[in-house]
């Protein structure tokens, strides 16, 4: 072949799968195209691009909750144009209080096996309500009103997904609750099979109905509503109860205290280019 025949500019027809996108206005990129297209409707309804991020972070918990998850971690960066300052949002839980620093040497010979005992604090909540508290313009309910449909309705299964699921059956068959979601019908979903999650769809409306409840105390109050109803409302009462029933460490007081730092980034200078990252 014609190496020639390679070069966009000497050739006409499609000659990639994935074609530089280029826009006016906006534009977004994520993980899985549904993600991509959440955070876009944000920003056509005059979402700014903080609500976009976030309401394209809580749809990647739903669409690849095999790899990231809704009560995972959420590390955010971000330029603010007006201050012309990178922040960064720490989105990283600590480990729970009962985790001292020789537990993992005395108990598992430094090893940290696997289960619930590698459970941190979720973080990505609490990260995701204070990105909207201080830069976003939305409602929670606003952002994470397409990820409450596609835990609801389901969303094609698409292979990356159906891929990990099969890789780590047996770990996803040794917990019930994980073999209900991850495994319906006993096996892994199939590549364009609808995939469900009755349950994320519950959790995250509760926290939009907490949030509407407080609604007319203001929009910080309803996004804190939000944020308790998963720390030390009904989602957190049930995640502790699940730890302590199964061997767990996660306790009520490591949610209730927990809370992301809002941080300066690191970076460092690359020819004419500052390079910023989560510190």
């Amino acid at each position: 072949m014609n190496k020639a025949a390679l070069r966009p500019e000497q050739t006409s027809g499609i000659t990639s799968c994935r074609p530089v996108i280029s826009a006016r206005r906006h534009v977004v990129s994520a993980g899985h195209y549904l993600a991509a297209h959440a955070g876009f409707a944000i920003l056509e309804a005059g979402g700014n691009a903080i609500d976009a991020g976030v309401a394209a972070g809580i749809a990647l918990g739903v669409l690849q909750s095999d790899l990231v998850n809704v009560a995972g971690v959420a590390p955010i960066i971000l330029y603010h144009a007006q201050s012309r300052k990178v922040f960064t949002v720490s989105g990283l839980g600590p480990w729970p209080k009962l985790v001292t620093p020789d537990y993992f040497m005395k108990r598992h010979g430094g090893k940290i096996p696997r289960g619930l005992l590698r459970t941190v604090v979720p973080a990505a909540p609490d990260a995701w309500i204070q990105a909207l508290q201080r830069w976003g313009s939305m409602s929670f309910g606003d952002v994470a009103a397409a990820s409450v449909r596609f835990a609801k309705e389901g969303f094609a299964a698409h292979p990356l997904l159906c891929e990990t699921i099969t890789t780590h059956r047996r770990e996803y068959e040794e917990w019930p609750s994980n073999q209900a979601i991850y495994l319906p019908n006993g096996r892994p979903p199939r590549v364009g099979e609808i995939f469900v999650q009755t349950d994320l769809a519950k959790s995250l409306q509760y926290m939009i109905d907490q949030e509407r409840a407080a609604a007319p105390k203001g929009r910080d109050a309803g996004l804190e509503a939000a944020r308790s109803a998963f720390y030390t409302g009904d989602i957190g009462r049930a995640i502790v109860a699940y730890h302590e029933q199964n061997g767990g460490l996660l306790r009520m007081d490591d949610l209730a205290v927990f809370g992301s730092a809002i941080e300066a980034s690191v970076s460092v200078r690359f020819g004419d280019f500052s390079v910023h990252t989560c510190g």
